[in-house]
């Protein structure tokens, strides 16, 4: 009499499960890798280039850049380059980074710290447009800076509120310096012309600093985290200005912009501006 077996119902599910989901999570990184490859080009490429981007062959590219025009996801431009898409737009603008920007900066922020033992801020940027403080880190003197998480600030005042102006739409920028300018401390800007002087000037430099504009005694500098080409933070380093010189400030600079670099890397954004 001959003996069969067979393999029980429930594991045959158990394997198929797994090798769909197998399927399913391969098609979920090539995808992604396509939208990496999409961001990564700016001004758009090809399907083709997009392909050897994303180490893909040219046809499983096609079918799924199809897929993910469907969706919004990409477009296809009219001379047929690919570019990230209206879908995928309207996410970012609609997700909250904060958690994200906090838990990636964690580290960055303690190194930079422990470097240039002065206070290190984080600043981001929300929805509405406006600015909150949400973490900061103490440096080691004893003669230190004030608690300003949480803490409400005029933008003309501060070297993050300098940045973010700098990078805001023109027309928002405009809006804002048609409003007084109000004197918070001995050298706070309150001519529109000389602030939009230093905003050419933040600009053509990729960085801010203010010296008793918020507060007198108060030096700070301040450097974007950019994500997918826009601003969406900004580190900062604040001082006592008898301590933190035009000179200390100058040296902070580059381990500045280093530690924004290492956001930008940890949030998964490929930096779009050099550093200078």
């Amino acid at each position: 009499m001959a003996v069969t077996t067979r393999t029980p119902p429930d594991a045959e599910g158990a394997d198929g499960d797994t090798r769909t989901t197998q399927r399913e999570n391969q098609s979920v990184r090539k995808a992604a890798a396509l939208l990496r490859a999409a961001a990564d080009s700016g001004a758009g490429a090809t399907v083709s280039a997009l392909a050897r981007a994303a180490d893909l062959p040219r046809a499983t590219a096609l079918r799924m850049i199809e897929s993910l025009v469907a969706e919004r996801l990409l477009a296809r431009l009219p001379d047929d380059r690919v570019v990230i898409g209206p879908g995928l737009h309207n996410l970012a603008r609609t997700t909250n980074l904060t958690e994200l920007i906090l838990d990636s900066a964690r580290r960055p922020m303690e190194e930079l710290a422990e470097r240039v033992r002065e206070s290190v801020t984080l600043t981001v940027s929300l929805p509405d447009g406006s600015l909150a403080l949400v973490r900061q880190i103490d440096g080691p003197h004893m003669l230190g800076m004030t608690n300003w998480v949480g803490r409400p600030f005029a933008l003309h005042t501060s070297s993050s509120g300098k940045l973010a102006l700098a990078h805001a739409d023109p027309a928002r920028v405009e809006a804002f310096l048609r409003g007084p300018l109000t004197k918070v401390a001995s050298r706070t800007i309150t001519d529109p012309d000389v602030f939009r002087a230093q905003l050419d000037e933040v600009r053509a430099t990729g960085w801010s600093q203010i010296e008793d504009e918020i507060e007198d005694g108060i030096a700070a500098i301040s450097c974007g985290i950019f994500f997918d080409g826009t601003l969406v933070a900004s580190l900062n380093i604040t001082g006592p200005t008898i301590r933190f010189t035009a000179r200390s400030r100058k040296a902070a600079l580059p381990p500045l912009r280093r530690a924004c670099a290492a956001v930008e890397t940890a949030l998964g954004s490929t930096p779009t501006r050099r550093r200078r």
